[in-house]
C-alpha cells in the first residue's frame, strides 16, 4: 500500500513538473480588465492542459519599471501586455515570433497602421492586441438645438472650414458655450497635422520631415481655434480636464478617442454621438493600442509565442475585443458587430482603414517617444504667442534629428 501511495505521489510530482509555467505580466487600468483576462487564461489552460499560466497584474503606471527590472535581472516574463512606447523600448530583447510561425503572414493579419510597431526588418517582435483611434464625440442636443447637421458617412466628412463653421454656429445658438474640448496630448494634435498632409519623419525614418507648410497650417489652424475661444485656453495652458467640460454638457465636441466609449455611456444629462473626423488634404486618425510581446531570454519563449498567436487569432481576439469594448487590430474584424456602440465603432474603423501607414511608422520610431512632450511644449509656446508655428517646427526638427542620431 505504501509503495502504491509513493508511486502515486511520484506520478503526481512528475505530472506537475511536466507542466509548462507560462509567466505573464499584464497591466490593468480597470478592475473589469483583470476579470476578463482571467476568463481567457482559464480558456487557454483548458485547451492546453500541460500549461499553467501565472499572471502578475501591475498598474499601468508601474509597467515600464517592472519590465525594466525583470529584463535587467535576466528574468523577463514569457509574455507581457505593453503599449506603443514599450514595444519600441524593448525591441532589442524581444522574442522573434517569426521563429515560430511565418512572420510575414502573421504580421499581415493586422491593420497596416499597426505593422510598423511589430515588424522590424525580418523580425516580428509582437502582436497588436487592440487598436485605438483618435475621434470626435459630439453633443447631439446642442447640434440639434442649433440646427446643425453632423455628417454620418465617414466617406463624406466635414472639411476643416465646414467643421469650424459648425462649431461657431453651435456655440452661438445652443446651450454649449464652448465649441471643442481637446485632450492635452501631442497624439491628439497630430491628428490635424496628418490631415493637413504633414508627417514627422521621412521615409527612411532617420530624418525629421515635419518642417513643411502643411504642418505649419495644422498648428496655425489649431492656434486660431484656441485664440478665438472655440477651444478653451485653459485645457492647453492651465491643465483643465477636457473631458469634464464635455461631460457637463458645456462643450459641443470633444477630441479624444474610442477608449472613452464605455466611460461616456455613464453620461445621462444629454445625448452624445461620434462624428467622422473632418478632413483637410487627407482623412487620417492616429492609431495607438496595446500589444503582446515575448522576450528572447524568458524561460518559455516558444510557449509565449503560442499564447500570443492564440490571443490575437481571429476568433479569440474578436471575442476578447467585444468583452473589453476595444477595437480589434485584425483586418478581418472590420464590420464585426459588438451589440452596442456599433455605429460609433464603424466610424472609428473607417478612419483607421484610411489612415496612411506612415503614421504608424512615425509613432513606432523610438525617437518619437523621446520628443513627444517636447512637441507639445512647442505648440504651447505658439498658443502663448512666444513663437510662430514656423519657429516651433524648426525647434521640433532640431530636437528630433538629435534623437534620431
Amino acid at each position: 500500500m505504501r509503495r502504491f501511495a509513493a508511486l502515486l505521489a511520484a506520478l503526481s510530482l512528475a505530472s506537475a513538473q511536466a507542466k509548462t509555467d507560462l509567466q505573464v505580466v499584464w497591466f490593468t487600468e480597470a478592475p473589469a480588465e483583470q476579470t476578463i483576462f482571467d476568463k481567457y487564461v482559464l480558456m487557454y489552460e483548458k485547451a492546453n492542459p500541460d500549461v499553467d499560466v501565472s499572471v502578475t497584474y501591475v498598474p499601468f503606471q508601474q509597467l515600464t519599471q517592472k519590465l525594466q527590472l525583470m529584463v535587467a535581472g535576466k528574468t523577463p516574463p514569457d509574455v507581457a501586455r505593453v503599449v506603443t512606447a514599450n514595444i519600441a523600448e524593448f525591441d532589442p530583447v524581444a522574442s522573434d515570433l517569426g521563429k515560430y510561425t511565418n512572420g510575414t503572414t502573421f504580421a499581415n493579419q493586422f491593420l497596416s497602421s499597426q505593422v510598423p510597431y511589430i515588424k522590424k526588418g525580418n523580425r516580428v517582435i509582437g502582436a497588436p492586441l487592440d487598436v485605438t483611434a483618435n475621434g470626435l464625440f459630439y453633443n447631439k442636443d446642442c447640434f440639434r438645438e442649433a440646427k446643425v447637421a453632423v455628417p454620418t458617412n465617414p466617406l463624406r466628412p466635414w472639411t476643416w472650414a465646414q467643421w469650424r463653421q459648425a462649431l461657431e454656429t453651435v456655440t452661438k445658438n445652443s446651450k454649449c458655450r464652448f465649441g471643442l474640448s481637446f485632450d492635452y496630448t501631442t497624439l491628439r494634435f497630430s491628428t490635424m497635422l496628418y490631415q493637413a498632409g504633414g508627417r514627422y519623419l521621412d521615409a527612411s525614418g532617420k530624418k525629421m520631415a515635419v518642417n513643411t507648410p502643411q504642418s505649419e497650417r495644422a498648428i496655425d489652424f489649431f492656434a486660431d481655434m484656441v485664440k478665438d475661444g472655440l477651444i478653451p485656453r485653459s485645457q492647453w495652458l492651465s491643465g483643465e480636464d477636457p473631458s469634464s467640460l464635455f461631460k457637463s454638457g458645456l462643450s459641443a465636441m470633444y477630441m479624444s478617442g474610442n477608449w472613452n466609449l464605455t466611460q461616456l455611456s455613464q453620461v445621462k444629462n444629454f445625448q452624445w454621438g461620434v462624428a467622422p473626423l473632418p478632413k483637410d488634404k487627407i482623412r487620417s486618425t492616429v492609431p495607438g493600442g496595446k500589444f503582446l510581446m515575448g522576450f528572447k531570454d524568458s524561460r518559455n519563449p516558444a510557449e509565449g509565442a503560442k499564447f500570443i498567436q492564440w490571443l490575437t487569432g481571429k476568433d479569440i481576439n474578436i471575442a476578447f475585443s467585444k468583452d473589453n469594448m476595444t477595437l480589434s487590430a485584425r483586418k478581418d474584424a472590420r464590420g464585426v458587430k459588438y451589440g452596442t456602440f456599433d455605429d460609433e465603432i464603424a466610424i472609428y474603423q473607417s478612419d483607421l482603414s484610411i489612415t496612411p501607414s506612415y503614421v504608424g511608422r512615425d509613432w513606432s520610431n523610438p525617437a518619437m517617444a523621446k520628443i513627444n512632450t517636447f512637441i507639445r511644449d512647442q505648440i504651447v509656446k505658439v498658443l502663448l504667442g512666444q513663437q510662430t508655428s514656423k519657429q516651433a517646427l524648426e525647434a521640433i526638427t532640431a530636437e528630433g534629428n538629435k534623437n534620431l542620431k
